[in-house]
């Protein structure tokens, strides 16, 4: 009763796609389900190749830097692009927060870490330290 209530609020357009939905949903929500995996591992390589980055450029875990020597530190580095692509093995990579994901090569690997970016993300204080420090 409550199922041809709701399709008849659906119209033919929606009882159609509805149909299809039923018909293919295994197949639909394992393709989600394994969108959202990658997204979630693709996340995780973002953090395993800033690692590498923090690591390469030797700042040190609490030390504070000034924005001023920062930019000078990056411009200075000359970064090991073959290894923070070997930090991680998942062959994406997605920016923290979003849900797309792109091909972990050379060129997208310097987009997503350039200069800008990096600055961006150093000079940030980092939440989950002060999660940890305070235990809220």
């Amino acid at each position: 009763m409550i199922r041809a209530f709701i399709e008849s609020l659906m119209g033919s357009f929606g009882r159609a796609i509805f149909r299809i939905y039923e018909q293919y949903s295994l197949v639909i929500n394992g393709l989600i389900i394994l969108y959202a995996l990658s997204v979630f591992l693709a996340h995780q390589t973002f953090r395993s190749m800033f690692n590498e980055i923090v690591k390469q450029l030797l700042l040190e875990d609490g030390k504070e830097i000034g924005k001023e020597k920062l930019k000078a530190l990056i411009d200075q580095s000359e970064l090991d692009w073959k290894a923070i692509l070997k930090a991680a093995w998942f062959p994406f990579i997605a920016i923290p927060g979003k849900i797309a994901i792109h091909f972990k090569s050379d060129a997208n690997s310097r987009r997503i870490f350039c200069k800008d970016n990096l600055m961006t993300l150093l000079s940030k204080p980092d939440q989950d330290k002060k999660v940890k420090a305070t235990g809220k």
